[in-house]
């Protein structure tokens, strides 16, 4: 048996790989992002509040919220495209936290106050989780090419954040309409368009996304 072992050989048909940039599948969200808001304006009009230019302080904590929310998680999604020792991507789990503020004050509020509004809403809430998972579903798919794309070594954590985080995004495009800033129709149909984003997410992404 020949003992010499020729390295040139091995190596001669590599090729040099461009680097992953994560900047690119989240430009493209965010802008898929703008083209979900502005057709919620065009289809079902802007809030009276924002077209008076005095947004009432509900909607902006809830805007905020969900951009965070949507933002930090993809941020997160792609991230994952290129794992590394010492990377963190867990700042999607502190906008989680906020954004779970949310459903928590509708509990303790629903035990003192009249929640009936939020439920007898029932067309703008199946509306608010329309939107959200259409908007949803537009602002998934750069990140779901660039998860095919990389090496992610969770397969089900990408399809879990990938959902929550262009259920994020969904929301947030609907919002702009939305004219309820009672905080139990929030944390009610907001709360089920995101959920019901991330499960979806979970069932989906990781079967286009396995190697």
């Amino acid at each position: 048996m020949s003992s010499n072992f020729n390295i040139s050989a091995l190596v001669q048909d590599l090729e040099p790989v461009k680097p992953l940039r994560p900047r690119v599948p989240l430009l493209v969200s965010a802008l898929l992002t703008v083209v979900a808001v502005t057709v919620v304006i065009w289809s079902q009009g802007m809030r009276a509040d924002l077209l008076a230019g005095k947004p009432d302080e509900m909607f902006l904590i809830r805007a905020g919220v969900l951009l965070l929310l949507g933002g930090a998680t993809a941020h997160s999604v792609t991230s994952m495209a290129s794992p590394a020792v010492g990377r963190s991507q867990n700042g999607w789990q502190m906008a989680l936290a906020a954004a779970a503020l949310f459903p928590l004050a509708a509990i303790i509020v629903a035990t003192t106050e009249d929640v009936g509004p939020a439920f007898t809403a029932m067309d703008s809430g199946m509306r608010c989780m329309g939107y959200s998972l259409v908007g949803g579903l537009a602002t998934a798919v750069p990140m779901i090419f660039w998860l095919r794309k990389g090496a992610p070594t969770s397969p089900e954590r990408a399809g879990w954040l990938t959902g929550l985080a262009s259920g994020g995004l969904g929301a947030f495009a609907y919002n702009i309409h939305c004219p309820f800033n009672n905080v139990v129709y929030i944390g009610l149909w907001y709360s089920l368009a995101l959920i019901i984003c991330a499960v979806l997410g979970r069932i989906i992404v990781p079967r286009l996304i396995r190697w």
